[in-house]
C-alpha cells in the first residue's frame, strides 16, 4: 500500500482544475488589479498561478481588504465566529 501525502492542496484537484480555454497565460488585467482598504473581495484562486494560493477552506469566501503588503493584500475573513487574516496576491481576488 502506498502512503498518500496530506499537503496544502490535498483533495483539491477539481477545485483547481481549469477549462481548456482558460489554460495557458495568466490574465494581466486580473494580475495587476488593485484594491483599497476596506473593500469587499471574493477569494477566487487562479489555478494558473500556484504561488501564494490560499488553503482550500478559504475558496469562495468573502472578505475585507485590511492593507497592502508588498504585491499582496491582507484579507480578513470570518471562519465561524473567528476573524482570520490571509495574505493573497491580487490574481486570487475578485471585487464584489
Amino acid at each position: 500500500m502506498s502512503i498518500t501525502g496530506k499537503g496544502a492542496h490535498h483533495r483539491s484537484r477539481r477545485r483547481l482544475a481549469l477549462r481548456k480555454k482558460d489554460r495557458g497565460k495568466i490574465d494581466l488585467k486580473k494580475a495587476l488589479q488593485s484594491f483599497n482598504e476596506g473593500e469587499r473581495v471574493l477569494i477566487d484562486p487562479s489555478a494558473s498561478v500556484q504561488r501564494n494560493i490560499p488553503h482550500r477552506r478559504f475558496f469562495g469566501i468573502n472578505g475585507i481588504v485590511l492593507k497592502k503588503k508588498g504585491r499582496a493584500y491582507t484579507v480578513q475573513v470570518m471562519q465561524g465566529t473567528m476573524a482570520k487574516t490571509v495574505d493573497l496576491l491580487p490574481v486570487h481576488l475578485k471585487k464584489l
